[in-house]
This record gives C-alpha cells, sequence and structure tokens, in this order.
C-alpha cells in the first residue's frame, strides 16, 4: 500500500476522486482511504470484489493508524 499512497498523494489533492479499472483485491482503495480520497473501483472477478470491498471497508473503519 506504501507505493499507491504515495503516487496518490503526489498526484491528487485530500478529497479528490481515484478511479482504479482493474481493482483487483483493492490496494488503490485502501490506499485512497487512508489518505482522505474518494474511490471507485471496478473488478470482475467476484472473488477479487468481495475481497477488496472487505479490505477497503476495513481500511475505512480502521482510519489512518500511522501518519
Amino acid at each position: 500500500v506504501e507505493l499507491p499512497e504515495r503516487c496518490i498523494g503526489a498526484a491528487t489533492n485530500r478529497g479528490a476522486l481515484v478511479l482504479d479499472p482493474f481493482m483487483g483485491s483493492g490496494t488503490t482503495g485502501v490506499a485512497c482511504a487512508n489518505l482522505g480520497r474518494s474511490f471507485i473501483g471496478i473488478e470482475r472477478e467476484p472473488k477479487y470484489f468481495d475481497i477488496a470491498c472487505r479490505r477497503i471497508e476495513d481500511a475505512q473503519r480502521q482510519g489512518r493508524l500511522i501518519a
């Protein structure tokens, strides 16, 4: 998650909307949750979509633990 956080943090402002058309396991969504960005993810494989949803929801519930 560290590398996507660095890229998203450098390329967007807080509150920005990030689109990931190949969401996979949701790493970009987790990075967005950690950085205060909105996120839209697209994944056609139900298995990975479910994994991504759980990871992103967990990140949103926890909030950023380390600044």
